[in-house]
């Protein structure tokens, strides 16, 4: 598995787990968010609640307060049980006769209480005095609706829990003023948040019980499509490796092989030699004096291929000679010359004049660019025609042979190794020996789709600028002295 797809994968599992952190978050901040909401919009209704209870006992209160009849004010009072008695008259105010025996009626949660001016006290309905603050400071600066502490509650009697009141002011011109005010405890309203809670808690962690859940049968997926990712990677290297060791193995047969071939063809190759030698020694004419030369010559040559190929296949170093770049051309166009011919397609080489010398191994590179030539004759229709050109760019020499058959599929160029090949008869070696070649002498040998079709086999190989005495040299060998 390659970097870039390990880290993609890791960084997939990093947001997925943010996600997953970040939904149940949101879950849970929504319920909490939910819950305040009701919890207050259950207190603001209590408070309502209240607030309307006190005004409907504060408007059967005013009407039986107009019942007592009389016009005087009845100035000053003192609560005497649940009455209060007015100054030195005979008016007894009672709010428990004056109010719905249902409307009065005390239970655990709810508490009615008289305040009046007359006595500038707070009582219960009963005329039981109580301290209570909250409800006395509300009363005063005319508020509606008061929030009484859980100490306050417990003084009335009710659960020790927040309490809220509701007041109703009644305004009578021979009683003065009064407020009634009724007590709501919030203990079942707070058992009610309680439950509320509860389930909000027990949705929220369903909730994301099941988003990480999810979240883990996604991790285990991940975990075990990485598993069978790494397993087939494993599969994949040991498949390559096994084959890299059989073409190992096979070149390693081929070098053998190749060496007792070259032990073998060199006692016929001496005595090729030795009757060339002959026939030139005993000819009667130039022509076949050349022939027998020609004869000689190409042993030599067969001889000094097969020994430079050996040592490079052992792991020797290629030769470094400087030799001038058009030479190796000229030399590979006149081997290839009889199989163009033989296959009828013409060979077009371009101006080889102003070509940099370069240095390297002349016989290796003319082998690497005579497989090129072969192969783009191969390529070619019966009349078809080959180019062959050299060109200086930036410092490096670009020789290229262009054709115009069928093109090199681009994974064909990606399995360009020994023993492989395209051609029903090939041997898999012309382009492998070819890119050995050029990497050994810091070059390169690419493919390139040629515009209309076809295929250019480019060879690019630093031609490395010559000194003084390099130059010299050259010119000495141009024009030797004494022509």
């Amino acid at each position: 598995m390659t970097a870039p797809h390990l880290r993609l994968k890791r960084w997939r599992t990093g947001l997925m787990a943010t996600a997953m952190v970040f939904a149940i978050g949101a879950i849970a901040a929504l319920g909490v968010m939910d819950e305040r909401s009701l919890v207050s919009t259950t207190r603001i209704e209590s408070s309502r609640e209240t607030r309307v209870l006190a005004e409907v006992l504060a408007s059967e209160f005013r009407a039986g307060l107009a019942s007592l009849g009389g016009d005087e004010p009845a100035g000053a009072a003192h609560a005497e049980g649940g009455a209060w008695r007015l100054g030195d008259t005979s008016f007894v105010v009672e709010p428990r006769q004056l109010l719905h025996e249902d409307a009065i009626a005390n239970d655990a949660d709810h508490r009615l209480l008289v305040w009046a001016t007359a006595t500038d006290d707070l009582r219960t309905i009963d005329g039981a005095l109580v301290d209570l603050p909250s409800v006395v400071q509300a009363a005063t600066v005319g508020e509606s609706s008061a929030w009484l502490t859980p100490i306050e509650a417990l003084r009335l009697g009710l659960p020790e829990e927040l309490a809220v009141a509701g007041l109703s002011r009644v305004d009578d011109p021979r009683f003065g003023e009064w407020i009634l005010a009724v007590v709501s405890s919030t203990e079942r309203q707070r058992a009610r948040e309680s439950r509320r809670y509860a389930r909000t808690i027990i949705m929220v962690s369903l909730a994301s019980l099941v988003v990480l859940g999810f979240g883990l049968v996604l991790l285990r997926t991940q975990r075990q499509e990485r598993a069978f990712e790494r397993m087939l990677a494993r599969e994949s290297m040991r498949a390559h490796q096994e084959v890299q060791l059989a073409r190992e193995g096979r070149a390693a047969t081929m070098l053998t092989f190749a060496a007792g071939i070259a032990h073998e063809l060199s006692t016929p190759l001496g005595v090729i030699a030795m009757r060339a030698e002959q026939l030139e020694n005993n000819a009667e004419d130039d022509r076949a004096r050349r022939g027998a030369r020609a004869i000689t010559e190409q042993v030599a040559k067969i001889r000094e291929s097969a020994r430079g190929f050996l040592a490079i296949a052992r792991g020797a170093a290629p030769l470094r000679e400087r030799f001038p770049a058009a030479d190796v051309l000229r030399s590979a166009v006149a081997r290839v010359g009889h199989r163009f011919e033989r296959a009828g397609v013409s060979l077009r080489v371009h101006s080889l004049s102003e070509l940099p010398w370069i240095y390297g191994d002349a016989r290796l590179l003319e082998h690497a660019l005579t497989n090129l030539l072969l192969n783009a004759c191969d390529a070619s229709r019966e009349r078809g025609e080959v180019e062959l050109g050299a060109s200086l760019k930036g410092g490096q020499l670009e020789i290229a042979v262009s054709d115009r058959g069928a093109g090199i599929d681009a994974n064909v160029r990606a399995r360009i190794q020994p023993f492989f090949s395209t051609k029903a008869e090939g041997t898999g070696l012309g382009l492998a020996i070819a890119s050995e070649v050029m990497r050994m002498h810091r070059g390169e040998l690419r493919f390139e789709d040629r515009p209309g079709g076809g295929t250019n086999a480019v060879l690019r190989l630093p031609a490395e600028p010559m000194s003084d005495d390099a130059l010299a040299d050259e010119a000495q060998d141009a024009h030797p002295a004494g022509r």
